[in-house]
């Protein structure tokens, strides 16, 4: 593996500071460090696609993807590799409102109609009922937590391992 959490962590970090300081920089924004909610998230989700589509690369495997895909109503998954989708948290979830709206999510996408792979991956989940909540929902095969030392790998391998299943072969 080229990325661990680690690496991946550090990554995300320094394009977080980037983007405030070259956003800082822009001349609407007078000169002042912008806090935006969301900005995090955003560049850890970029942070994810790209050392995954680097990852991919070494194995040969270059996906369709996009952003933002929407899924039923206003929701979105954060990022579609062909038929699958991937919800991206930096840290985890905010209640068991959370939970009960990634089981929803999943199935709907792994609907016959739909045909998605769901999966679900976080930097980390400190709280346990939240953390048993989400595998509960989501499957514990379709959940990586970043702070398990080989989530990062069976997260990487388990995207390569769907892709080719469905038929992308190596470029």
């Amino acid at each position: 593996m080229k990325y661990d959490a680690d690496t991946i962590r550090h990554l995300s970090e320094k394009n977080l500071d980037d983007a405030r300081t070259k956003l800082k920089d822009i001349q609407v924004c007078c000169g002042r460090q912008p806090e935006i909610p969301g900005l995090h998230g955003w560049v850890f989700e970029q942070t994810i696609q790209y050392c995954l589509l680097q990852e991919l690369s070494e194995e040969g495997l270059v996906p369709e993807t996009k952003e933002q895909v929407p899924l039923c109503g206003r929701a979105r998954a954060d990022l579609k590799l062909n038929h699958i989708l991937v919800e991206i948290k930096t840290s985890g979830l905010f209640g068991m409102s959370d939970v009960q709206k990634y089981r929803m999510y999943r199935k709907w996408a792994e609907s016959p109609k739909q045909g998605f792979r769901y999966l679900f991956l976080t930097d980390d989940e400190t709280y346990g009922p939240y953390k048993t909540g989400i595998i509960d929902a989501v499957g514990q095969e379709n959940v990586f937590f970043l702070e398990q030392p080989e989530d990062w790998k069976r997260f990487v391998v388990t995207v390569a391992k769907e892709l080719r299943t469905k038929g992308l072969t190596s470029a």
